[in-house]
Protein backbone atom coordinates (compact mmCIF):
# COMPACT_ATOMS: atom_id res chain seq x y z
CA UNK A 1 0.00 0.00 0.00
CA UNK A 2 1.70 3.49 -1.16
CA UNK A 3 1.75 7.15 0.46
CA UNK A 4 -1.45 7.73 -1.68
CA UNK A 5 -3.83 4.98 -1.25
CA UNK A 6 -2.95 5.81 2.55
CA UNK A 7 -4.08 9.58 2.25
CA UNK A 8 -7.14 8.06 0.17
CA UNK A 9 -8.25 6.06 3.13
CA UNK A 10 -8.04 9.06 5.53
CA UNK A 11 -9.77 11.23 3.33
CA UNK A 12 -12.83 8.71 2.91
CA UNK A 13 -12.55 8.09 7.03
CA UNK A 14 -13.22 11.51 7.46
CA UNK A 15 -15.21 12.70 4.94
CA UNK A 16 -17.34 9.65 5.86
CA UNK A 17 -17.10 10.98 9.74
CA UNK A 18 -18.11 14.76 8.66
CA UNK A 19 -20.77 13.34 6.23
CA UNK A 20 -22.26 10.92 9.02
CA UNK A 21 -22.09 13.15 12.23
CA UNK A 22 -25.09 12.21 14.17
CA UNK A 23 -23.67 8.00 13.97
CA UNK A 24 -20.41 9.41 14.72
CA UNK A 25 -21.40 11.55 17.69
CA UNK A 26 -23.28 8.23 19.19
CA UNK A 27 -20.52 5.48 18.23
CA UNK A 28 -18.03 8.22 20.49
CA UNK A 29 -20.89 9.03 23.15
CA UNK A 30 -21.31 4.93 23.68
CA UNK A 31 -17.20 4.85 23.53
CA UNK A 32 -16.52 7.20 26.09
CA UNK A 33 -19.53 5.90 28.13
CA UNK A 34 -18.38 2.27 27.70
CA UNK A 35 -14.25 3.59 29.22
CA UNK A 36 -15.74 5.59 31.87
CA UNK A 37 -17.34 2.39 33.60
CA UNK A 38 -14.16 0.41 32.59
CA UNK A 39 -11.76 3.02 33.69
CA UNK A 40 -13.73 3.42 37.11
CA UNK A 41 -13.80 -0.08 38.20
CA UNK A 42 -9.69 -0.07 37.00
CA UNK A 43 -9.13 2.12 39.70
CA UNK A 44 -11.68 0.95 42.18
CA UNK A 45 -9.98 -2.96 41.82
CA UNK A 46 -6.79 -1.42 41.64
CA UNK A 47 -6.99 0.43 44.78
CA UNK A 48 -8.46 -2.00 47.06
CA UNK A 49 -5.61 -4.52 46.13
CA UNK A 50 -3.27 -1.76 47.34
CA UNK A 51 -4.92 -0.53 50.12
CA UNK A 52 -4.95 -4.63 51.55
CA UNK A 53 -1.45 -4.85 50.28
CA UNK A 54 -0.42 -1.82 52.28
CA UNK A 55 -2.24 -2.96 55.36
CA UNK A 56 -0.39 -5.96 55.30
CA UNK A 57 3.08 -4.46 54.61
CA UNK A 58 2.46 -2.76 58.03
CA UNK A 59 2.87 -6.11 59.96
CA UNK A 60 5.91 -6.59 61.59
CA UNK A 61 7.16 -9.58 63.84
CA UNK A 62 8.57 -9.05 67.43
CA UNK A 63 11.22 -11.22 68.37
CA UNK A 64 11.29 -11.52 72.46
CA UNK A 65 14.77 -12.08 73.66
CA UNK A 66 15.68 -14.70 76.69
CA UNK A 67 17.02 -12.90 79.79
CA UNK A 68 20.62 -12.04 79.74
CA UNK A 69 20.44 -12.80 75.91
CA UNK A 70 23.06 -10.94 73.27
CA UNK A 71 20.57 -8.33 71.72
CA UNK A 72 23.31 -7.38 69.24
CA UNK A 73 24.19 -11.14 67.97
CA UNK A 74 20.18 -12.07 67.43
CA UNK A 75 19.96 -8.57 65.52
CA UNK A 76 22.83 -9.76 63.23
CA UNK A 77 21.27 -12.98 62.49
CA UNK A 78 18.15 -11.51 61.89
CA UNK A 79 19.15 -8.66 59.63
CA UNK A 80 21.21 -11.20 58.06
CA UNK A 81 18.53 -12.56 56.56
CA UNK A 82 18.02 -11.56 52.60
CA UNK A 83 14.10 -12.05 53.53
CA UNK A 84 14.56 -9.23 56.28
CA UNK A 85 14.19 -5.29 55.02
CA UNK A 86 14.75 -3.51 58.80
CA UNK A 87 15.39 -4.55 62.47
CA UNK A 88 14.87 -2.51 65.17
CA UNK A 89 16.10 -2.90 69.28
CA UNK A 90 12.85 -2.11 71.38
CA UNK A 91 14.22 -2.14 74.86
CA UNK A 92 11.60 -3.37 77.94
CA UNK A 93 10.67 -0.23 79.19
CA UNK A 94 10.19 1.21 75.83
CA UNK A 95 7.80 -1.77 75.29
CA UNK A 96 6.04 -0.75 78.64
CA UNK A 97 5.48 2.73 77.62
CA UNK A 98 4.45 1.82 74.63
CA UNK A 99 1.89 -0.67 76.16
CA UNK A 100 1.07 1.89 78.92
CA UNK A 101 -0.44 4.38 75.84
CA UNK A 102 -2.15 1.80 73.96
CA UNK A 103 -4.26 1.33 76.95
CA UNK A 104 -4.20 4.87 78.33
CA UNK A 105 -2.48 3.47 81.12
CA UNK A 106 -0.68 5.72 84.16
CA UNK A 107 2.65 5.03 82.89
CA UNK A 108 3.93 6.55 86.43
CA UNK A 109 2.18 3.83 88.47
CA UNK A 110 3.47 1.33 86.36
CA UNK A 111 7.39 2.35 87.10
CA UNK A 112 6.58 1.19 90.85
CA UNK A 113 5.98 -2.27 89.35
CA UNK A 114 8.64 -5.04 87.94
CA UNK A 115 9.09 -4.92 84.08
CA UNK A 116 7.42 -8.30 82.65
CA UNK A 117 8.14 -7.50 79.44
CA UNK A 118 11.33 -8.73 77.48
CA UNK A 119 13.57 -6.96 75.17
CA UNK A 120 12.41 -6.93 71.42
CA UNK A 121 13.66 -6.87 68.19
CA UNK A 122 10.85 -5.67 65.99
CA UNK A 123 11.63 -7.19 62.36
CA UNK A 124 10.21 -5.78 58.99
CA UNK A 125 10.11 -8.02 56.29
CA UNK A 126 10.69 -6.78 52.41
CA UNK A 127 7.44 -9.22 51.42
CA UNK A 128 4.56 -10.24 53.62
CA UNK A 129 4.00 -13.53 51.95
CA UNK A 130 7.40 -14.56 53.85
CA UNK A 131 6.37 -13.44 57.38
CA UNK A 132 5.48 -17.18 58.71
CA UNK A 133 9.20 -18.18 57.36
CA UNK A 134 10.98 -15.62 58.76
CA UNK A 135 9.12 -16.21 62.22
CA UNK A 136 10.15 -20.12 61.65
CA UNK A 137 13.70 -19.03 60.87
CA UNK A 138 14.21 -16.37 64.11
CA UNK A 139 12.68 -18.47 66.83
CA UNK A 140 15.59 -21.50 66.18
CA UNK A 141 17.68 -18.46 67.30
CA UNK A 142 19.95 -18.68 69.77
CA UNK A 143 18.94 -16.30 72.68
CA UNK A 144 15.31 -16.09 70.99
CA UNK A 145 12.52 -16.76 73.62
CA UNK A 146 9.55 -16.13 71.29
CA UNK A 147 8.25 -14.99 68.18
CA UNK A 148 5.12 -13.35 67.56
CA UNK A 149 3.14 -11.42 64.83
CA UNK A 150 -0.58 -10.79 64.04
CA UNK A 151 -1.02 -14.00 61.99
CA UNK A 152 -3.99 -14.60 61.04
CA UNK A 153 -4.96 -10.58 60.43
CA UNK A 154 -1.79 -10.36 57.97
CA UNK A 155 -2.58 -14.04 56.11
CA UNK A 156 -6.79 -12.65 55.57
CA UNK A 157 -4.93 -9.18 54.73
CA UNK A 158 -2.68 -11.11 51.65
CA UNK A 159 -5.38 -13.59 50.75
CA UNK A 160 -7.85 -10.32 50.42
CA UNK A 161 -5.23 -8.64 48.44
CA UNK A 162 -5.15 -11.97 46.41
CA UNK A 163 -8.58 -12.37 45.71
CA UNK A 164 -9.31 -8.42 44.77
CA UNK A 165 -6.08 -9.08 42.21
CA UNK A 166 -8.05 -11.86 40.90
CA UNK A 167 -11.67 -11.21 41.03
CA UNK A 168 -10.52 -7.75 39.32
CA UNK A 169 -9.01 -9.48 36.49
CA UNK A 170 -11.68 -11.91 35.81
CA UNK A 171 -14.47 -8.99 36.04
CA UNK A 172 -12.23 -6.59 33.95
CA UNK A 173 -11.86 -9.42 31.14
CA UNK A 174 -15.70 -9.59 31.97
CA UNK A 175 -16.16 -5.95 31.38
CA UNK A 176 -14.15 -5.20 28.49
CA UNK A 177 -15.65 -8.40 26.68
CA UNK A 178 -19.14 -6.18 27.18
CA UNK A 179 -17.60 -3.22 26.17
CA UNK A 180 -16.58 -4.18 23.11
CA UNK A 181 -20.15 -5.99 22.07
CA UNK A 182 -21.90 -2.56 22.89
CA UNK A 183 -18.83 -0.71 20.71
CA UNK A 184 -19.71 -3.36 18.08
CA UNK A 185 -23.39 -3.27 17.87
CA UNK A 186 -23.25 0.12 17.94
CA UNK A 187 -20.60 0.59 14.63
CA UNK A 188 -22.81 -1.90 13.27
CA UNK A 189 -25.64 0.44 13.29
CA UNK A 190 -23.22 2.48 11.56
CA UNK A 191 -22.26 -0.22 8.66
CA UNK A 192 -25.99 -0.82 8.00
CA UNK A 193 -27.14 2.94 7.54
CA UNK A 194 -24.41 3.24 5.16
CA UNK A 195 -24.95 -0.40 3.28
CA UNK A 196 -25.55 1.47 -0.06
CA UNK A 197 -22.38 3.02 0.05
CA UNK A 198 -20.71 -0.57 0.87
CA UNK A 199 -22.53 -2.36 -1.50
CA UNK A 200 -21.15 0.32 -4.39
CA UNK A 201 -17.81 -0.24 -3.28
CA UNK A 202 -18.60 -3.94 -4.12
CA UNK A 203 -20.18 -3.26 -7.49
CA UNK A 204 -16.70 -1.17 -8.85
CA UNK A 205 -14.74 -4.59 -7.72
CA UNK A 206 -13.17 -3.11 -4.52
CA UNK A 207 -12.21 -5.81 -2.12
CA UNK A 208 -13.26 -6.80 1.40
CA UNK A 209 -9.87 -5.37 3.05
CA UNK A 210 -10.14 -1.81 0.76
CA UNK A 211 -13.77 -1.79 2.22
CA UNK A 212 -12.62 -2.54 5.59
CA UNK A 213 -9.80 -0.18 6.00
CA UNK A 214 -11.98 3.27 6.15
CA UNK A 215 -14.34 1.70 8.48
CA UNK A 216 -11.33 0.69 10.92
CA UNK A 217 -9.99 3.91 10.79
CA UNK A 218 -13.27 5.68 11.83
CA UNK A 219 -13.32 3.14 14.56
CA UNK A 220 -9.44 3.96 15.73
CA UNK A 221 -11.25 7.82 15.94
CA UNK A 222 -13.85 6.85 17.98
CA UNK A 223 -11.52 4.70 19.76
CA UNK A 224 -9.22 8.14 20.39
CA UNK A 225 -12.23 10.35 21.15
CA UNK A 226 -13.61 8.12 23.55
CA UNK A 227 -10.72 7.43 25.45
CA UNK A 228 -9.10 10.95 25.90
CA UNK A 229 -13.05 12.54 27.05
CA UNK A 230 -13.13 9.27 29.34
CA UNK A 231 -9.45 10.11 30.52
CA UNK A 232 -10.43 13.85 31.44
CA UNK A 233 -13.07 12.57 33.10
CA UNK A 234 -12.50 9.84 35.40
CA UNK A 235 -9.13 11.26 36.41
CA UNK A 236 -10.76 14.63 36.90
CA UNK A 237 -13.31 12.45 39.33
CA UNK A 238 -10.79 10.74 41.10
CA UNK A 239 -8.74 13.84 41.61
CA UNK A 240 -12.00 14.90 43.94
CA UNK A 241 -11.67 11.60 45.58
CA UNK A 242 -8.56 11.43 46.34
CA UNK A 243 -8.48 14.80 47.72
CA UNK A 244 -11.56 14.63 50.04
CA UNK A 245 -9.86 11.01 50.72
CA UNK A 246 -7.21 12.85 52.03
CA UNK A 247 -9.01 15.45 53.73
CA UNK A 248 -11.76 13.09 55.69
CA UNK A 249 -10.71 9.91 55.75
CA UNK A 250 -6.63 10.20 56.46
CA UNK A 251 -6.43 6.32 57.50
CA UNK A 252 -6.94 5.41 53.59
CA UNK A 253 -4.68 5.73 50.91
CA UNK A 254 -5.21 5.46 47.73
CA UNK A 255 -3.07 5.38 44.75
CA UNK A 256 -1.89 8.83 43.17
CA UNK A 257 0.90 9.99 41.34
CA UNK A 258 1.60 12.08 37.89
CA UNK A 259 3.51 9.16 36.80
CA UNK A 260 0.18 6.89 37.42
CA UNK A 261 -2.11 9.56 35.69
CA UNK A 262 -0.12 9.19 32.52
CA UNK A 263 -0.01 5.27 32.00
CA UNK A 264 -3.97 5.42 33.15
CA UNK A 265 -5.05 7.51 30.25
CA UNK A 266 -2.36 5.95 27.68
CA UNK A 267 -3.89 2.61 28.66
CA UNK A 268 -7.15 4.32 27.94
CA UNK A 269 -6.83 5.28 24.69
CA UNK A 270 -5.30 2.47 23.46
CA UNK A 271 -8.03 0.43 25.06
CA UNK A 272 -10.21 2.84 23.35
CA UNK A 273 -8.09 1.60 19.79
CA UNK A 274 -8.31 -1.73 20.47
CA UNK A 275 -11.98 -1.49 21.15
CA UNK A 276 -12.56 0.70 18.10
CA UNK A 277 -10.56 -1.10 15.51
CA UNK A 278 -11.97 -4.44 17.12
CA UNK A 279 -15.41 -3.41 17.03
CA UNK A 280 -14.93 -1.96 13.55
CA UNK A 281 -13.53 -4.86 12.10
CA UNK A 282 -15.68 -7.39 13.39
CA UNK A 283 -19.19 -5.91 12.87
CA UNK A 284 -17.97 -5.28 9.08
CA UNK A 285 -16.97 -8.62 8.81
CA UNK A 286 -20.38 -10.19 9.58
CA UNK A 287 -22.02 -7.90 7.64
CA UNK A 288 -19.49 -8.74 4.75
CA UNK A 289 -20.00 -12.30 5.47
CA UNK A 290 -24.03 -11.80 5.03
CA UNK A 291 -23.95 -10.22 2.12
Amino acid sequence: MNLSMIEFLLQQSWQSIRRHVLMSLATSTNMTVALIILGAFFLATVNLEHMAAVEARKANITVDLEEGADAGAVEAALFGDERVAETTFQPRDEALQELAQSYHLDTAALALIENPLPDAIIVKPKDPQEMASIASSASNIEGVSKVRYKEQITDKLLTLAHGIKVSGLVAAILMGAATLMIVSTTIRLTIYARRREIRIMQLVGATNWFIRLPFVLEGAFHGVTGGALSTVLVLASYSWVNAYVKQHLGFLELIHSTQFSVLFGLGTLLCGVLFGVLGSGLGLYQYLRNV
